[in-house]
Protein backbone atom coordinates (compact mmCIF):
# COMPACT_ATOMS: atom_id res chain seq x y z
CA UNK A 1 0.00 0.00 0.00
CA UNK A 2 1.25 3.49 -0.84
CA UNK A 3 2.15 6.27 1.77
CA UNK A 4 -1.08 8.21 2.48
CA UNK A 5 -0.74 12.09 3.37
CA UNK A 6 -2.29 13.90 6.31
CA UNK A 7 -1.93 16.92 7.25
CA UNK A 8 -2.73 18.04 10.62
CA UNK A 9 -4.64 20.93 11.92
CA UNK A 10 -6.38 22.11 8.66
CA UNK A 11 -8.75 19.22 7.07
CA UNK A 12 -8.81 18.66 3.23
CA UNK A 13 -11.02 18.88 0.43
CA UNK A 14 -12.07 15.62 0.87
CA UNK A 15 -13.15 15.38 4.21
CA UNK A 16 -15.91 17.47 3.82
CA UNK A 17 -19.04 15.55 4.19
CA UNK A 18 -17.89 14.48 7.62
CA UNK A 19 -19.92 15.70 11.24
CA UNK A 20 -18.31 18.54 12.79
CA UNK A 21 -18.32 19.07 16.52
CA UNK A 22 -20.10 22.77 17.41
CA UNK A 23 -18.03 26.10 16.34
CA UNK A 24 -17.34 26.58 19.67
CA UNK A 25 -16.01 23.44 20.92
CA UNK A 26 -12.48 23.49 22.91
CA UNK A 27 -9.81 22.97 20.50
CA UNK A 28 -11.77 23.19 17.29
CA UNK A 29 -11.37 26.66 15.54
CA UNK A 30 -13.67 27.45 12.46
CA UNK A 31 -10.34 27.99 10.53
CA UNK A 32 -9.87 23.91 10.96
CA UNK A 33 -13.37 23.21 9.38
CA UNK A 34 -14.81 22.97 6.10
CA UNK A 35 -18.33 22.33 5.57
CA UNK A 36 -18.95 21.22 8.90
CA UNK A 37 -16.45 18.01 8.78
CA UNK A 38 -14.13 16.95 11.67
CA UNK A 39 -10.45 16.26 9.97
CA UNK A 40 -9.65 12.91 9.26
CA UNK A 41 -7.01 12.48 12.93
CA UNK A 42 -10.20 13.29 14.82
CA UNK A 43 -11.85 10.28 15.16
CA UNK A 44 -10.59 6.69 17.18
CA UNK A 45 -13.37 3.78 18.03
CA UNK A 46 -13.78 1.07 21.04
CA UNK A 47 -16.05 -1.73 20.72
CA UNK A 48 -17.51 -3.26 23.76
CA UNK A 49 -16.21 -7.23 23.86
CA UNK A 50 -16.67 -10.14 26.15
CA UNK A 51 -15.03 -12.91 25.09
CA UNK A 52 -14.83 -16.83 25.13
CA UNK A 53 -13.25 -19.57 23.12
CA UNK A 54 -14.91 -21.00 20.18
CA UNK A 55 -14.25 -22.66 17.07
CA UNK A 56 -14.73 -20.42 14.20
CA UNK A 57 -18.10 -20.79 12.58
CA UNK A 58 -21.69 -19.49 11.57
CA UNK A 59 -25.08 -20.35 11.20
CA UNK A 60 -26.70 -19.72 8.22
CA UNK A 61 -27.31 -16.45 6.50
CA UNK A 62 -30.68 -15.03 7.21
CA UNK A 63 -31.64 -12.76 4.62
CA UNK A 64 -33.41 -10.26 5.46
CA UNK A 65 -35.09 -11.30 8.47
CA UNK A 66 -34.29 -10.89 11.58
CA UNK A 67 -32.21 -12.78 14.35
CA UNK A 68 -34.50 -14.65 16.69
CA UNK A 69 -34.02 -14.17 20.39
CA UNK A 70 -34.94 -17.46 21.29
CA UNK A 71 -32.51 -20.64 21.33
CA UNK A 72 -29.61 -20.09 18.74
CA UNK A 73 -29.72 -23.13 16.01
CA UNK A 74 -26.00 -24.96 16.44
CA UNK A 75 -23.25 -23.52 14.49
CA UNK A 76 -21.93 -24.79 11.03
CA UNK A 77 -18.44 -24.28 9.69
CA UNK A 78 -18.62 -22.13 6.50
CA UNK A 79 -16.91 -19.60 4.13
CA UNK A 80 -16.82 -16.19 5.34
CA UNK A 81 -18.38 -14.19 2.38
CA UNK A 82 -22.20 -12.84 1.05
CA UNK A 83 -23.33 -9.47 0.30
CA UNK A 84 -21.56 -6.97 2.93
CA UNK A 85 -23.68 -3.47 3.86
CA UNK A 86 -22.98 -0.68 1.27
CA UNK A 87 -19.61 1.52 1.67
CA UNK A 88 -19.42 3.87 4.58
CA UNK A 89 -17.81 5.29 7.40
CA UNK A 90 -18.44 5.68 11.39
CA UNK A 91 -21.26 3.12 11.73
CA UNK A 92 -22.03 2.03 15.40
CA UNK A 93 -21.17 -1.90 15.72
CA UNK A 94 -21.28 -4.45 18.56
CA UNK A 95 -22.07 -7.78 19.78
CA UNK A 96 -25.65 -8.66 20.36
CA UNK A 97 -25.18 -11.76 22.91
CA UNK A 98 -29.20 -12.78 22.99
CA UNK A 99 -29.10 -12.97 19.33
CA UNK A 100 -25.10 -14.18 19.11
CA UNK A 101 -24.71 -11.76 15.93
CA UNK A 102 -22.61 -8.58 15.15
CA UNK A 103 -25.22 -5.92 14.82
CA UNK A 104 -24.38 -2.20 13.08
CA UNK A 105 -26.41 0.38 12.15
CA UNK A 106 -25.82 3.50 10.30
CA UNK A 107 -23.04 5.61 9.49
CA UNK A 108 -22.28 7.90 6.85
CA UNK A 109 -22.00 7.10 2.70
CA UNK A 110 -19.35 8.16 0.85
CA UNK A 111 -21.53 10.88 -0.64
CA UNK A 112 -22.20 12.18 2.78
CA UNK A 113 -25.82 11.03 3.51
CA UNK A 114 -26.48 9.67 7.09
CA UNK A 115 -27.61 6.15 7.24
CA UNK A 116 -30.34 4.20 8.73
CA UNK A 117 -30.38 0.63 8.38
CA UNK A 118 -29.29 -2.33 10.40
CA UNK A 119 -27.08 -5.65 9.72
CA UNK A 120 -26.01 -8.45 11.29
CA UNK A 121 -22.73 -10.64 11.07
CA UNK A 122 -23.62 -14.13 11.85
CA UNK A 123 -19.55 -14.91 11.22
CA UNK A 124 -19.89 -15.55 7.86
CA UNK A 125 -22.27 -13.77 6.16
CA UNK A 126 -24.08 -9.87 6.56
CA UNK A 127 -27.59 -9.67 6.85
CA UNK A 128 -29.85 -6.73 5.95
CA UNK A 129 -32.40 -6.51 8.46
CA UNK A 130 -36.10 -5.01 7.85
CA UNK A 131 -37.31 -3.31 11.48
CA UNK A 132 -40.68 -1.82 11.12
CA UNK A 133 -39.17 1.36 13.24
CA UNK A 134 -35.67 2.62 13.15
CA UNK A 135 -33.90 5.53 14.57
CA UNK A 136 -32.58 8.99 11.77
CA UNK A 137 -30.10 8.21 10.20
CA UNK A 138 -26.72 9.03 12.04
CA UNK A 139 -23.35 8.58 12.15
CA UNK A 140 -20.59 8.23 15.09
CA UNK A 141 -23.79 7.04 17.74
CA UNK A 142 -22.63 5.03 20.94
CA UNK A 143 -23.53 1.01 20.66
CA UNK A 144 -23.41 -1.16 23.31
CA UNK A 145 -25.20 -4.43 24.72
CA UNK A 146 -26.90 -4.42 27.57
CA UNK A 147 -27.03 -7.22 30.08
CA UNK A 148 -29.83 -6.14 32.32
CA UNK A 149 -32.64 -5.74 29.53
CA UNK A 150 -31.00 -7.81 27.14
CA UNK A 151 -31.16 -5.59 24.58
CA UNK A 152 -28.55 -3.58 22.44
CA UNK A 153 -28.48 0.23 23.34
CA UNK A 154 -28.16 2.97 21.17
CA UNK A 155 -26.88 6.71 22.35
CA UNK A 156 -26.21 10.27 20.54
CA UNK A 157 -24.67 10.45 17.05
CA UNK A 158 -25.36 12.88 14.43
CA UNK A 159 -26.11 13.83 10.82
CA UNK A 160 -23.83 14.97 7.80
CA UNK A 161 -23.80 18.90 7.65
CA UNK A 162 -26.09 18.71 10.33
CA UNK A 163 -26.18 19.17 14.23
CA UNK A 164 -23.61 16.92 15.27
CA UNK A 165 -25.24 15.36 18.48
CA UNK A 166 -28.12 13.95 19.34
CA UNK A 167 -29.16 13.38 22.54
CA UNK A 168 -31.50 10.43 21.46
CA UNK A 169 -31.44 6.95 23.21
CA UNK A 170 -32.93 3.56 21.30
CA UNK A 171 -32.98 -0.04 22.30
CA UNK A 172 -32.59 -2.86 19.49
CA UNK A 173 -34.64 -6.14 20.83
CA UNK A 174 -33.47 -8.56 17.55
CA UNK A 175 -36.55 -7.43 15.47
CA UNK A 176 -37.01 -3.74 16.04
CA UNK A 177 -35.71 -0.35 17.42
CA UNK A 178 -37.55 1.15 20.04
CA UNK A 179 -37.30 5.14 21.31
CA UNK A 180 -36.54 4.84 25.09
CA UNK A 181 -37.91 8.18 26.92
CA UNK A 182 -35.55 8.33 30.00
CA UNK A 183 -36.27 10.32 32.94
CA UNK A 184 -33.09 11.98 33.05
CA UNK A 185 -30.13 11.52 30.36
CA UNK A 186 -26.99 13.42 28.96
CA UNK A 187 -27.10 16.95 26.84
CA UNK A 188 -25.51 16.96 23.54
CA UNK A 189 -22.11 14.85 23.81
CA UNK A 190 -19.21 15.04 21.80
CA UNK A 191 -18.15 11.91 20.37
CA UNK A 192 -19.85 9.79 22.94
CA UNK A 193 -18.57 6.16 23.77
CA UNK A 194 -20.29 3.36 25.49
CA UNK A 195 -19.43 0.05 27.22
CA UNK A 196 -20.55 -2.13 29.37
CA UNK A 197 -19.49 -2.04 33.28
CA UNK A 198 -18.30 -4.77 35.20
CA UNK A 199 -18.21 -3.26 38.42
CA UNK A 200 -22.31 -2.87 38.55
CA UNK A 201 -23.75 -4.15 35.06
CA UNK A 202 -24.53 -1.11 33.71
CA UNK A 203 -23.30 0.32 30.73
CA UNK A 204 -20.79 3.38 31.27
CA UNK A 205 -20.97 6.39 28.48
CA UNK A 206 -18.42 8.87 28.18
CA UNK A 207 -18.15 12.11 25.95
CA UNK A 208 -17.66 15.35 25.75
CA UNK A 209 -19.85 17.93 26.80
CA UNK A 210 -20.84 21.01 28.42
CA UNK A 211 -21.71 24.64 27.37
CA UNK A 212 -18.51 24.65 25.29
CA UNK A 213 -18.11 21.31 24.40
CA UNK A 214 -14.86 21.13 27.37
CA UNK A 215 -16.25 18.87 30.18
CA UNK A 216 -15.51 15.22 30.43
CA UNK A 217 -19.05 13.36 31.24
CA UNK A 218 -19.33 10.17 32.54
CA UNK A 219 -23.05 8.67 32.79
CA UNK A 220 -24.33 5.16 33.65
CA UNK A 221 -27.11 3.31 32.00
CA UNK A 222 -29.30 0.74 34.42
CA UNK A 223 -31.47 -0.10 31.84
CA UNK A 224 -34.54 2.51 32.23
CA UNK A 225 -32.34 5.80 33.26
CA UNK A 226 -29.41 7.53 32.85
CA UNK A 227 -27.19 9.05 36.21
CA UNK A 228 -24.59 11.11 36.01
CA UNK A 229 -21.69 9.86 37.85
CA UNK A 230 -19.55 13.55 38.55
CA UNK A 231 -16.30 11.63 39.00
CA UNK A 232 -13.64 13.46 41.17
CA UNK A 233 -11.14 12.38 38.66
CA UNK A 234 -11.36 12.30 34.75
CA UNK A 235 -9.53 11.73 31.90
CA UNK A 236 -8.73 15.50 30.23
CA UNK A 237 -10.78 17.16 27.56
CA UNK A 238 -10.46 14.58 24.33
CA UNK A 239 -12.12 14.11 21.30
CA UNK A 240 -11.93 10.76 19.71
CA UNK A 241 -11.19 8.68 22.43
CA UNK A 242 -11.37 4.94 23.23
CA UNK A 243 -13.20 3.10 25.20
CA UNK A 244 -14.14 -0.43 25.99
CA UNK A 245 -14.52 -3.43 29.23
CA UNK A 246 -12.14 -5.96 29.85
CA UNK A 247 -12.62 -8.89 32.46
CA UNK A 248 -8.89 -7.88 33.61
CA UNK A 249 -8.86 -3.94 33.00
CA UNK A 250 -12.16 -3.22 34.01
CA UNK A 251 -13.29 -0.38 31.68
CA UNK A 252 -10.36 0.98 29.92
CA UNK A 253 -9.86 4.49 27.72
CA UNK A 254 -7.31 4.96 25.76
CA UNK A 255 -5.92 8.14 23.50
CA UNK A 256 -8.00 11.20 21.40
CA UNK A 257 -6.91 14.17 20.27
CA UNK A 258 -6.64 17.08 22.73
CA UNK A 259 -7.25 19.94 19.94
CA UNK A 260 -6.90 20.24 16.14
CA UNK A 261 -3.55 18.52 16.22
CA UNK A 262 -1.71 16.30 18.39
CA UNK A 263 -2.69 12.54 19.72
CA UNK A 264 -2.69 11.42 23.09
CA UNK A 265 -1.56 7.92 24.33
CA UNK A 266 -2.53 7.68 27.50
CA UNK A 267 -4.65 4.37 29.46
CA UNK A 268 -7.37 5.31 31.80
CA UNK A 269 -9.60 2.83 34.14
CA UNK A 270 -12.72 3.19 35.98
CA UNK A 271 -13.60 1.79 38.72
CA UNK A 272 -17.26 2.72 39.34
CA UNK A 273 -16.95 5.93 40.55
CA UNK A 274 -13.68 7.31 39.18
CA UNK A 275 -10.83 7.43 36.77
CA UNK A 276 -7.27 6.93 37.26
CA UNK A 277 -4.48 7.22 34.70
CA UNK A 278 -2.37 3.95 34.28
CA UNK A 279 1.10 3.88 33.59
CA UNK A 280 1.90 1.27 31.75
CA UNK A 281 5.73 0.37 30.77
CA UNK A 282 5.19 0.37 26.69
CA UNK A 283 2.43 2.47 25.01
CA UNK A 284 1.23 2.37 21.13
CA UNK A 285 2.06 5.78 19.20
CA UNK A 286 -0.71 7.37 19.59
CA UNK A 287 -1.74 7.32 15.89
CA UNK A 288 -5.75 6.84 15.24
CA UNK A 289 -6.63 3.73 16.50
CA UNK A 290 -9.55 1.30 17.24
CA UNK A 291 -10.09 -0.63 20.19
CA UNK A 292 -12.09 -3.58 21.01
CA UNK A 293 -12.16 -5.96 24.08
CA UNK A 294 -11.11 -10.02 23.58
CA UNK A 295 -11.09 -12.16 26.48
CA UNK A 296 -10.16 -15.45 24.89
CA UNK A 297 -6.42 -14.56 24.29
CA UNK A 298 -5.75 -10.97 25.59
CA UNK A 299 -7.85 -8.35 27.04
CA UNK A 300 -8.45 -5.75 24.71
CA UNK A 301 -7.12 -5.43 20.90
CA UNK A 302 -6.22 -1.96 19.44
CA UNK A 303 -5.65 -1.29 16.06
CA UNK A 304 -3.39 2.11 15.32
CA UNK A 305 -2.15 3.73 12.31
CA UNK A 306 1.60 3.80 12.16
CA UNK A 307 2.51 7.06 11.45
CA UNK A 308 6.10 9.69 10.53
CA UNK A 309 6.32 13.03 10.88
CA UNK A 310 7.53 15.40 7.64
CA UNK A 311 7.46 18.82 8.08
CA UNK A 312 3.84 20.29 8.97
CA UNK A 313 2.39 16.50 7.01
CA UNK A 314 2.54 13.40 8.39
CA UNK A 315 3.03 9.96 6.47
CA UNK A 316 1.21 6.87 7.06
CA UNK A 317 2.94 4.26 6.38
CA UNK A 318 0.74 1.26 7.58
CA UNK A 319 -1.10 -0.37 10.78
CA UNK A 320 -0.25 -2.15 13.38
CA UNK A 321 -1.92 -4.03 16.31
CA UNK A 322 -1.62 -4.20 20.23
CA UNK A 323 -2.92 -5.86 23.01
CA UNK A 324 -3.64 -5.13 26.51
CA UNK A 325 -3.20 -7.47 29.44
CA UNK A 326 -4.16 -5.45 32.17
CA UNK A 327 -1.39 -3.55 33.41
CA UNK A 328 0.61 -3.59 29.80
CA UNK A 329 0.08 -2.54 26.30
CA UNK A 330 2.28 -5.67 23.32
CA UNK A 331 2.98 -5.11 20.04
CA UNK A 332 1.61 -8.30 17.93
CA UNK A 333 2.77 -9.06 14.76
CA UNK A 334 0.62 -10.40 12.73
CA UNK A 335 1.39 -11.76 9.20
CA UNK A 336 -0.49 -9.56 7.69
CA UNK A 337 -2.70 -5.94 8.99
CA UNK A 338 -5.84 -4.73 7.33
CA UNK A 339 -5.46 -1.58 5.50
CA UNK A 340 -5.02 1.42 7.07
CA UNK A 341 -8.99 3.36 7.02
CA UNK A 342 -10.39 6.52 9.05
CA UNK A 343 -13.54 5.83 10.50
CA UNK A 344 -13.42 2.33 11.10
CA UNK A 345 -16.53 0.13 13.07
CA UNK A 346 -14.83 -2.86 15.63
CA UNK A 347 -16.56 -5.32 17.90
CA UNK A 348 -15.70 -8.54 19.55
CA UNK A 349 -17.89 -11.55 18.03
CA UNK A 350 -17.96 -13.56 21.23
CA UNK A 351 -19.99 -16.60 19.77
CA UNK A 352 -16.93 -17.06 16.72
CA UNK A 353 -14.23 -15.52 18.77
CA UNK A 354 -13.13 -12.92 16.38
CA UNK A 355 -12.74 -9.94 16.26
CA UNK A 356 -14.97 -7.63 13.46
CA UNK A 357 -13.42 -4.83 11.59
CA UNK A 358 -15.73 -3.11 9.32
CA UNK A 359 -15.54 -0.24 6.66
CA UNK A 360 -14.25 3.04 6.94
CA UNK A 361 -12.68 6.02 4.28
CA UNK A 362 -9.96 5.05 2.39
CA UNK A 363 -6.62 7.22 3.37
CA UNK A 364 -5.46 6.46 -0.58
CA UNK A 365 -8.59 7.05 -2.33
CA UNK A 366 -10.34 8.90 0.21
CA UNK A 367 -13.92 6.41 -0.55
CA UNK A 368 -16.04 4.72 1.90
CA UNK A 369 -15.26 1.37 2.18
CA UNK A 370 -17.20 -1.92 2.85
CA UNK A 371 -14.37 -4.67 3.68
CA UNK A 372 -14.77 -6.60 6.20
CA UNK A 373 -11.61 -8.26 8.34
CA UNK A 374 -11.37 -10.98 11.18
CA UNK A 375 -8.78 -11.10 13.95
CA UNK A 376 -8.55 -14.84 15.62
CA UNK A 377 -5.99 -13.45 18.12
CA UNK A 378 -2.68 -14.73 15.89
CA UNK A 379 -3.51 -12.49 12.50
CA UNK A 380 -5.70 -10.80 10.13
CA UNK A 381 -7.89 -12.27 7.51
CA UNK A 382 -10.09 -10.70 5.13
CA UNK A 383 -13.91 -11.70 4.95
CA UNK A 384 -14.88 -9.97 2.13
CA UNK A 385 -15.49 -13.17 -0.25
CA UNK A 386 -18.91 -12.52 -2.36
Amino acid sequence: MGAAHVARGRPRQDDRLLPRPPDHALGWKRESMIRGTFSARAYSWLAVLAGAAMLPSCTSASGAASPSRSVTPAPTPCTPGGTPPPARMGAAMTYDAATRTVVLFGGISGDGTPLSDTWAWDGCHWSQLKPAVSPPGRSFGALAFDASSGKVILFGGGAANADPTRIDTWSWNGATWTEEHPATGPARLSNPLLTDDPTNGNLLLFGIGGPRFQTPLTWTWDGKNWTDRHPSKSPPYRNSAALAAGARSGVLLYGGAPAETGTLNDSWAWDGSNWSQLHPSTNPQGGPAFMAHEDARHDVVLVEAVTEQSGAREIIKGSSTWTWSGTNWTRQHPSSNPPVEWFRSIAYDKARDRVVLFGGKDVNTNQATNDTWLWDGTNWSSASGS
